[in-house]
């Protein structure tokens, strides 16, 4: 019996061998599409393991292969983090972050390029990349961020379409750590953050520059857009998809599509919910104006219990300095 890796897996569309658990119970058979959502749902076991062997997942450098071992030929799928070049890829980076800033400009490269699958209808690959994200974010991002408490110096700045999403991932995750979610629900939060905008992808384009960027009156749509892709073309949970179908529902019933309230709305969606709101804050995308992450959590708990769970907002302020002024432009480079 040999161990397989979750890397391992998501290097693969189709199972070349069987998978076992430690006891040699089958959990799936060589053949089987394998969905990111069978990758998540493996994520349960601490070891897995096959009889078999059909090839060395790290000799195919990162591309994709079917069961008979065909590569994918479009080079648009061909991509890894670890190979990224930071020069090809221009953006803002937040100077003053706890993230080095070559790792800023690599996740935000690997998220545009994970978009761009996605919109070009490249569900399953992106989905495997998109899983990967989910890692790199607690090893590349978790590990800096845990020495201090400024939300201001976690954030990602610049280009909107690619920062919020990962901006709501990161604050997400934190607070389903702080709350003390097991691996694999923290996985899943970071999962469905990344993903809950993902209605407002345009698939017939072919660029990440789809994301619309209208107002939220043009847009209020997209929560319904996005749990049909989740759930129809990304096959993933329906916690996973409730998160793009909830994140604007308020906690007194007040919000959209389906005028959710209180313990109505699943605590996925509940996390989401604060940290959507929160950074939407720091972008300038609501109604009231912030200038630093100060102002932003005073706006927070201003709004307090009519928008947001009580237990996800004071996990979430109390993760940070309610002292953090830093103006938020002040920190771009």
């Amino acid at each position: 019996m040999r161990i397989v890796t979750n890397k391992e897996l998501s290097s693969y569309k189709v199972l070349p061998f069987d998978l076992y658990t430690e006891n040699k119970g089958k959990i799936f058979e060589a053949g089987e599409v394998l969905t990111p959502g069978k990758l998540i749902m493996l994520k349960n076991y601490i070891k897995i393991y096959t009889e078999d062997f059909s090839g060395d997942a790290d000799a195919n450098n990162g591309e994709t292969q079917d069961i008979t071992g065909d590569k994918v030929a479009s080079k648009v799928l061909n991509f890894s983090y670890e190979a990224l070049d930071v020069n090809d890829f221009e953006t803002v980076i937040n100077k003053d972050g706890y993230v080095k800033m070559e790792t800023q400009v690599k996740i935000k490269y690997f998220y545009k390029r994970i978009l761009d699958l996605l919109i070009q209808g490249y569900y399953e690959e992106g989905l495997l990349k998109l899983n990967s994200l989910v890692g790199i974010i607690k090893t590349e991002i978790y590990k800096q961020v845990h020495r201090s408490s400024k939300g201001s110096k976690i954030r990602f700045l610049g280009e909107y379409e690619l920062c919020h999403p990962l901006n709501v991932a990161v604050i997400s995750g934190l607070i389903a750590q702080k709350l003390e979610f097991s691996a694999l629900n923290i996985d899943q939060v970071i999962l469905a953050a990344l993903l809950h905008d993902i209605g407002k992808l345009k698939i017939e384009l072919t660029d990440s520059e789809a994301m619309l960027t209208m107002n939220e009156e043009e847009v209020k749509d997209h929560p319904i857009i996005g749990y049909k892709l989740i759930r129809e073309k990304f096959e993933l949970p329906e916690e996973i998809a409730k998160v793009s179908l909830e994140h604007h529902e308020n906690n007194d019933g007040s919000g959209y599509p389906q005028g959710l309230s209180s313990d109505y709305i699943s605590e996925y969606s509940q996390i989401i919910n604060v940290a959507n709101y929160y950074d939407n804050l720091a972008f300038n995308r609501t109604h009231t104006l912030v200038t630093n992450n100060k102002e932003a959590l005073r706006t927070m708990l201003e709004v307090g219990t009519k928008r947001f769970s009580a237990k996800m907002l004071y996990t979430f302020i109390h993760m940070f300095n309610y002292d953090d002024s830093k103006d938020f432009n002040d920190m771009v480079v």
